[in-house]
């Protein structure tokens, strides 16, 4: 169930413009930021860097501890969901072709 939360206007205006960078909801932004938040509180040798370097494929997850994992996990769900520009270009090419950008429930291309 949603629940209101006070926070500074400093701190409003941090999230809104890491939302905007990484292109996330508000909400979206505050809860990934909350479960980082109580990863590090429950691991107290937990490190941000790690996770940081697990993403870039220079640590191994197995290193991570079960918070550092999850936390992981949830970074690269996010990274995972970010349209590159490459992939744009892909799609904005289709759809000036005339061809499906997308499929439908019946699996026929669908435009944008």
């Amino acid at each position: 169930m949603p629940q209101a939360v006070k926070i500074s206007d400093a701190e409003m205006e941090a999230v809104r413009e890491a939302a905007s960078l990484n292109s996330r909801s508000i909400s979206g932004q505050a809860e990934h930021w909350i479960r980082l938040g109580r990863a590090v509180e429950r691991d107290p040798r937990f490190g941000y860097v790690q996770i940081e370097e697990a993403l870039k494929a220079l640590r191994s997850i197995d290193t991570l501890t079960e918070q550092q994992q999850e936390a992981y996990l949830d970074r690269l769900e996010d990274e995972m969901a970010k349209e590159t520009p490459a992939e744009r270009a892909f799609w904005e090419d289709r759809q000036s072709k005339g061809l499906g950008v997308g499929m439908d429930e019946d699996g026929k291309p669908v435009g944008r």
